[in-house]
This record gives structure tokens, C-alpha cells and sequence, in this order.
């Protein structure tokens, strides 16, 4: 085979690879690009392990859906019962939870109520409220990965993004608000395995083809 030959070739495959990857990205325009609006309660709970004291705090929960798409969420609050002056409440690894239970999702103008499953994030209680209002008690989530799901099925692409969710100190009497980041996002297209196949197989024509060509 000549030079012009394998050069054809090069570019035939090239054309090929092209074309496959048009029809894969078209047939991605069913896929969501934007959510319009998103909708959760929460439920918090407060173990009782590692308290040294007068348990003084507690969790209001976030009963009525918070709306929107990206941007600082509230996720309900801390309460501290003021202590009598010279008590002190220790807390060492003390447990928390707060689950975040979607509502509703209208992601690319279409709505989404069932299949939302619920975000759990956990962490610990570490310092001291003490009688007078103060505290050092800091509240520390676990590790988590910032990327979760949402939607079990029927939302392809879609994941939603946590961020900014503490450590933060505990007032030591009246709320502290549990706040996060949260965006709604979607993932780019994933070429299917019919044109992985096609990528796959040009691609090693042409290394066969040049490897040829040199001998």
C-alpha cells in the first residue's frame, strides 16, 4: 500500500471518528441541562453518647420545603437551653444527624416527585456549654462525598453538588443555624458503548496502518 494510500485511510478514519461523535452528542439533547427548582424538609437528631451533663441541646427541624436551585440552604437549627450560672455540659463524640428529604425536583421542565431519595449527612459534638452562654462546642460533619443522588431513576446526568456544611460553633444559648451550599448540576453526555466500539476499532486501524507504513 503507498503513502497515499495510508494517507486516505487516516483520513477516512478520521471522517469516520467524527461522525460517531456527532451522532453520540445529538443524541444527547434529551438529557437534562438545568434544574428550575428543588424542594426538601430536613429531620435532625442528637445522640446522647459522650454527654457529661445536662443535655441543653437539641434540633428543630426544617418541617416546611425549602425552595430553590443553587446557593446557601437552610437546613434547620440548633437549640441551646441556657444553663444556670456554674453548670457545664461536656460533649465528647457526641453523634448527629441531619437528613435532607427532597419534595419535588423540576429539572429541564419536567418534575420529578417520586424516586427522591434522602441525603443523610452525620458528624460529632466536641466542647462545653456552660451556665452564662458560653460554649466552645463545635459541631464537625464527617467526610462525605460532595457529589450524591438525588433521583433513584428517570434523570439521567443529573447529581447535585454539597459543600460548605461546617464545622461551625454552636451558640452557647438561643439557635444556631445549620446551613450548606447546594447546586444542582448535570453531567456531560457519556459516549454509549456502540460508539466507544467504533473509536476503539479506527483507532487501532490507524496504529496498524501507520506501524505499516514505516515498515
Amino acid at each position: 500500500m503507498t503513502v497515499v494510500s495510508f494517507r486516505r485511510l487516516t483520513w477516512n478514519l478520521a471522517a469516520l471518528l467524527t461522525v460517531a461523535l456527532t451522532v453520540n452528542s445529538a443524541r444527547g439533547d434529551a438529557m437534562p441541562t438545568s434544574a428550575t427548582s428543588f424542594g426538601f424538609t430536613t429531620s435532625g437528631q442528637i445522640g446522647t453518647e459522650g454527654v457529661t451533663g445536662f443535655n441543653a441541646l437539641s434540633f428543630r427541624s426544617q418541617t416546611d420545603p425549602v425552595w430553590g436551585t443553587t446557593g446557601a440552604r437552610y437546613l434547620g437549627q440548633f437549640l441551646t437551653a441556657p444553663l444556670p450560672p456554674g453548670l457545664t455540659t461536656t460533649y465528647k463524640d457526641t453523634p448527629f444527624s441531619i437528613s435532607i428529604l427532597p419534595v419535588g425536583l423540576n429539572y429541564n421542565d419536567t418534575w420529578y416527585t417520586n424516586d427522591l431519595q434522602p441525603v443523610v449527612l452525620k458528624g460529632k459534638l466536641n466542647g462545653t456549654l456552660t451556665g452564662g452562654g458560653y460554649s466552645n462546642l463545635v459541631a464537625t460533619f464527617d467526610p462525605t462525598d460532595p457529589w450524591v443522588d438525588v433521583v433513584k431513576s428517570g434523570l439521567t446526568g443529573a447529581e447535585t453538588f454539597l459543600s460548605g456544611i461546617g464545622p461551625f460553633l454552636i451558640g452557647g444559648s438561643g439557635t444556631t443555624n445549620a446551613m450548606m451550599n447546594w447546586a444542582v448540576v448535570s453531567a456531560a453526555p457519556v459516549p454509549e458503548p456502540s460508539t466507544l466500539m467504533v473509536i476503539g476499532s479506527g483507532l487501532t486501524l490507524l496504529c496498524l496502518a501507520r506501524r505499516k507504513n514505516w515498515l
